[in-house]
């Protein structure tokens, strides 16, 4: 696919370029990880660090996010709240909420939310999530929101990866232009940031829960401590915490990866 032009992207982003400084760099380990690093240095709100080839992308639990730099999107947003870390714990269901709506709006179809970070299309891995912090010394804590895409999956990454992926062309196996999914995806994602950030997660509930792959089904969710959870999956807590039934109570968890499985 093309490169990304970093001035034709400024152009497709509207009037939601006023709150992003756009950077474009041809190749680097992990976006999330330099930008970490760039906001305890203290770069500005909405600094957007994209990549043309990322080599060492990260996951959720120390995990590997593998891209190919001409197929897939790899960037890192930083965002900052007013308040501490634990106000956060539902943002990675609103950017992926967003991620979502903006493929919507390019009419990819068959996409479904996997909690608490991962976008599938057709019961495949589309999409990751990966928010990370950077505490200030003002009384505010930076979110640096680091999201992996598939916009052309080739099959030599495919046969590396784990899980079954796919990508976002279509039936006659086109895809839209990447500087457009970009563009898309933050048009889309800074509106849901600048509302969660004076509301919190609960106006997105509804919607999430609209997109959840899992919602009334039996799961199994691992936990940090590798425990195995069985439970049905009823919902999702005002704060973004996963509900399961489980003996006929709800227990809420805060963390953990679901597996979609039947048990």
């Amino acid at each position: 696919m093309p490169a990304l032009e970093p001035e034709h992207i400024q152009r497709l982003l509207g009037p939601e370029g006023q709150f992003v400084q756009l950077v474009m760099v041809d190749r680097i380990d992990s976006t999330n990880q330099h930008l970490l690093m760039l906001a305890d240095q203290g770069a500005p709100n909405g600094y957007c660090l994209v990549a043309q080839h990322q080599v060492a992308g990260r996951g959720r639990q120390g995990r590997s996010w593998l891209s190919d730099g001409d197929g897939s999107l790899t960037f890192s947003l930083l965002w900052r709240f007013q308040g501490d870390a634990s106000q956060l714990a539902g943002l990675p269901l609103v950017v992926s909420l967003a991620v979502a709506q903006a493929l919507e709006h390019l009419n990819v179809d068959g996409l479904a939310l996997k909690w608490p970070n991962d976008l599938l299309r057709h019961g495949r891995k589309i999409a990751g999530i990966l928010v990370e912090i950077s505490d200030a010394l003002d009384g505010s804590v930076g979110a640096v929101i680091g999201i992996g895409l598939n916009v052309v999956l080739e099959e030599a990454l495919s046969d590396l990866l784990q899980n079954p992926a796919t990508d976002l062309r279509n039936a006659e196996g086109q895809a839209p232009a990447r500087d457009t999914v970009l563009a898309t995806i933050l048009r889309t994602l800074i509106p849901h940031l600048q509302q969660f950030s004076k509301t919190g997660f609960q106006p997105f509930q509804a919607q999430w829960l609209a997109l959840c792959a899992h919602r009334d089904r039996t799961i199994r969710l691992t936990l940090p401590n590798r425990r195995i959870e069985v439970g049905e999956c009823v919902g999702l807590s005002d704060n973004g915490a996963l509900l399961l039934r489980q003996r006929g109570e709800i227990v809420r968890y805060h963390a953990g990866d679901v597996s979609l499985r039947l048990a």
